[in-house]
């Protein structure tokens, strides 16, 4: 396997979790899913971990492997990746929103 394949499966399980997860152009499919389908089904496309193990599994198969051993264990990567990303980013969007607060409050000062 090339190192290249790697970097494309963690980027696209990251990239394609964000974007049926939170992102806006998803937005009407997520609507139309929890209209329709219970409770339970619809958390694997609100849940960055739900979602993130099916995006590994299809990323696996797309990019690394048919085995399905690899397949299965890219599931589990993909759980891992877009847990650790959404994480990442919300420690990110706090840093900067609490920052920009610490700062508003010295300059009004």
């Amino acid at each position: 396997m090339e190192i290249s394949s790697l970097i494309l499966f963690a980027l696209s399980v990251v990239g394609m979790t964000h974007i049926i997860v939170d992102g806006s152009i998803f937005q009407p499919v997520r609507d139309f899913i929890q209209k329709i389908l219970p409770e339970r089904i619809c958390q694997l496309f609100t849940c960055y971990q739900c979602c993130g193990t099916w995006c590994g599994f299809l990323a696996g198969a797309i990019l690394i492997s048919l085995n399905p051993w690899v397949i299965l264990l890219c599931g589990c990567a993909g759980s891992f990746l877009a847990m650790w990303s959404a994480t990442y980013l919300n420690y990110l969007e706090a840093r900067t929103i609490i920052n920009l607060g610490d700062d508003d409050d010295e300059d009004g000062e």
